[in-house]
């Protein structure tokens, strides 16, 4: 006897794209955690060597599940589009880095308030990049 499970959300969580992007990047988030931990910890790795490593993967990972999942792109710009996810990725980090420090040692707020708003902040700007830029829907001039 197999019963098929079936999750039921409301349209407004099943059809919208940030909701989608939020659920992919807390899992995402999940993943760095535990992968930096597994390599740090565990096979005695250096932390800078984990954080890239981890970065690479969950990226890639981050990218694969907001291509399918959260924008639902169909097109056959995968390697384009795999290189701007980096891209945005990468112009992230080092400006939550930045923005880090000035917040941290300059502005004296306590790392975990400013590493919260960089989060709610980035979110907002790593979504948009990721809609308008990486996975910009192409709209056939055939259909104007």
């Amino acid at each position: 006897m197999h019963r098929k499970i079936s999750l039921n959300f409301p349209d407004f969580f099943r059809n919208n794209e940030l909701i989608k992007f939020c659920i992919v990047g807390s899992f995402c988030a999940l993943q760095n955690i535990l992968i930096l931990y597994y390599l740090t910890s565990i096979l005695n790795f250096h932390y800078i060597f984990s954080i890239f490593l981890q970065m690479l993967y969950v990226n890639t990972l981050g990218f694969y599940l907001n291509r399918r999942y959260t924008f639902s792109v169909q097109s056959s710009q995968f390697w384009q589009e795999l290189f701007k996810y980096h891209t945005v990725m990468v112009s992230s980090f080092f400006t939550v880095s930045i923005l880090m420090y000035l917040l941290v040692e300059v502005m004296h707020i306590w790392y975990l308030s400013a590493f919260i708003l960089l989060t709610i902040g980035m979110t907002i700007y790593n979504f948009l990049a990721h809609k308008r830029w990486t996975f910009k829907k192409i709209i056939d001039d055939k259909e104007h």
